[in-house]
């Protein structure tokens, strides 16, 4: 759902409202910077705090297979470099493979070690993929695996949510997810304007539907 930056910053003012006293309205000026610039400098990180955090299905992914090229190595396995910006990976999967990956695991992660065993790792029926970020910040998936004798490596699903940015004036978030960043970001400017106290009631008001 897009939704207006003037919309969100209607929706923010009337959250934070709700711990005002009856008939007081947000109109808070710290060094001469209306409390509206900080709902703006403040509204992308909220979004991408509920998108990090909010289940999958209540989440809406890119496709983005087509720009994902397969550096296969002899052992079956292999590597892909994502698109600059993402936020997270929801979904993977490569041709061969029985099911996505879902979950996926960093190189610190017990299970990452188990990789390099090829008795042990990751296959068609359960594979695995691990995480990391490459020295110019893109997010590299190493993934477990496909027979080695397989000669060409093809990815055929893998689905992210990119890192939250302005378009056509405004921000595109599920409806089912506008609540969750209304209060998310109504937190982080009463955390900016010195009242912690209000911040967590904003962020206890935070719920995540359910199918």
């Amino acid at each position: 759902m897009l939704e207006s930056e003037e919309k969100w910053l209607k929706r923010i003012r009337t959250n934070m409202e709700e711990l005002l006293p009856e008939n007081e309205t947000v109109e808070i000026d710290i060094f001469g910077v209306d409390v509206g610039e900080y709902i703006r400098a403040k509204l992308p990180d909220a979004i991408a705090r509920v998108f990090i955090t909010a289940p999958v299905h209540l989440l809406e992914g890119k496709e983005c297979k087509d720009v994902l090229f397969p550096e296969k190595r002899q052992d079956g396995s292999g590597r892909v470099v994502f698109p600059e910006k993402v936020l997270r990976v929801l979904s993977f999967k490569m041709k061969g493979w029985n099911r996505p990956v879902t979950r996926f695991i960093n190189s610190c992660h017990a299970k990452s070690e188990l990789q390099y065993n090829r008795y042990v790792r990751g296959g068609v029926n359960k594979p695995v993929a691990v995480l990391s970020m490459s020295a110019s910040d893109r997010v590299v998936l190493d993934y477990y695996s496909l027979p080695a004798s397989l000669r060409v490596h093809e990815v055929d699903s893998a689905v992210y949510i990119p890192v939250p940015e302005m378009q056509d004036g405004g921000y595109d978030v599920p409806a089912r997810l506008a609540d969750a960043v209304g209060y998310v970001c109504a937190a982080m400017v009463y955390e900016i304007l010195g009242q912690p106290d209000m911040a967590a009631q904003m962020v206890g008001r935070v719920a995540l539907p359910e199918l």
